[in-house]
Formats: structure tokens, sequence, C-alpha cells
């Protein structure tokens, strides 16, 4: 459930990201904002190994 949440939002980051909104600079702010939580909001979720760099043999 977690990874599909954390692909949702993602999707949606990127897709806002991509979006421009005619002659609105205050609207093009507010939506790559809310796309650059969304995209805060998937690094937060996924899972981190804290040890990914070093590999223990």
């Amino acid at each position: 459930m977690r990874v599909l949440v954390s692909l949702i939002l993602l999707l949606l980051g990127g897709l806002l990201i991509g979006v421009t909104v005619e002659d609105s600079l205050v609207g093009n702010s507010i939506v790559k904002g809310i796309g650059a939580l969304c995209m805060i909001g998937f690094l937060k979720m996924v899972p981190r190994n804290k040890d990914s760099l070093s590999r223990k043999v």
C-alpha cells in the first residue's frame, strides 16, 4: 500500500511540475509548489537502507 501511494505521489508531482498555467505567475508558482511537495512526500515514503553505500561482506 505504501509503495502504491508513493508511486502516485511521484506521478502526480511530475505531472504538476510539468504543467504550465497560461499567463499566471501566481498560478504557476502554486502548481509548482504543490508538485514539489508531492515529490518530497514521495522521497519521505520510500524506504532507504542507511548502509546502502557500504556493503558488509
